[in-house]
């Protein structure tokens, strides 16, 4: 089993995000901004339990949504502003290390925090990308999105063929 942790914006961001993409394709995964990529830990219970104390010692933070940016031309999303957000990744990385298969720690550590908009293997085509890019652009420069993360959402996906879905969501800070 595979398993992920991100951060979920609020309703009213999540549900306008959430609105953009639809009409255009299905990105196969709710809005949010990855904070671990997916792995298949060698302990998932120790895994989800230091993800679980990690984020429960860390306090809820700010993240701002200034704009939109491309991975390539395979990936479209929203660029995220966030110190506090590094500084939990920067914690969480080393302390999953002992959980995780050692060749997933070969890559690059760093994190280019990001909300994910359309993904062209899920079907979204380039002027599906200049259209979702042009709405998301019209909504963050309407008035500053942003928004105070309370909480990590861990994901997990049951089977190789299915969807990740939400596993367990643990409050920021004490």
């Amino acid at each position: 089993m595979k398993y992920f942790a991100g951060i979920v914006p609020p309703l009213h961001i999540y549900r306008k995000l959430l609105e953009i993409q639809q009409q255009f394709g299905d990105n196969r995964l709710e809005p949010h901004i990855t904070l671990r990529p997916p792995v298949s830990p060698l302990d998932a219970e120790a895994w989800v339990n230091i993800v679980t104390e990690t984020a429960s010692n860390f306090q809820p933070f700010d993240i701002k949504l200034p704009c939109t940016g491309y991975f390539g031309k395979r990936v479209l999303f929203v660029s995220v502003n966030s110190t506090r957000l590094s500084l939990l990744h920067d914690l969480l990385i080393p302390a999953l290390k002992h959980f995780e298969a050692p060749e997933v720690n070969k890559g690059p550590e760093g994190l280019h925090p990001h909300l994910t908009l359309g993904r062209a293997w899920c079907g979204f085509t380039p002027e599906n990308f200049i259209q979702m890019q042009q709405l998301a652009d019209a909504y963050l420069s309407a008035s500053p999105v942003s928004f105070k993360a309370t909480h990590v959402r861990i994901y997990h996906k049951p089977d190789h063929h299915g969807r990740y879905q939400p596993y367990k969501d643990v409050s920021l800070g004490k």
